[in-house]
């Protein structure tokens, strides 16, 4: 009877919505992709993007950094190899793992041809400074 009662409730009502509403977003509108995601592009080497490449990386994907210069690529890569580096020490990561993760991050600022390399990438990050004009 109690039971009963609570369901019939306005916070019962509210819960079961965002029950269902969750589940339906989980659901994938789009169908099974026609080629598997293999390589990443990730516009800007910055916090983000750095650590968008790193878990890329990690999970399995080759990765493609792109940063305007070798300055703050560099500090998109120190970056991420510090956060591997502490892994290695703290045991939760071996070397050879590590070694294997940054092997799949390349490098590429606007010296180098990196639209060709985009080209071939099939998932594309932005990652890029809050600057309209830079994301126009």
């Amino acid at each position: 009877k109690h039971f009963g009662e609570l369901t019939v409730t306005s916070e019962s009502k509210a819960l079961q919505g965002l029950f269902f509403g969750t589940t339906e977003l989980k659901k994938n509108r789009f169908g099974k992709p026609s080629k598997p995601v293999e390589t990443i592009g990730v516009l800007g080497a910055g916090l983000m993007g750095a650590g968008v490449a790193e878990v890329s990386a990690s999970k399995g994907f080759n990765v493609l950094l792109k940063d305007i210069n070798v300055q703050g690529l560099g500090r998109g890569e120190k970056q991420i190899s510090d956060n591997l580096d502490a892994r290695v020490k703290r045991r939760r990561m071996t070397k050879n793992t590590r070694d294997t993760t940054m092997s799949r991050i390349v490098g590429l600022t606007d010296a180098n041809d990196w639209q060709k390399h985009f080209a071939k990438a099939d998932l594309v990050v932005e990652a890029v400074l809050e600057d309209l004009n830079l994301k126009h």
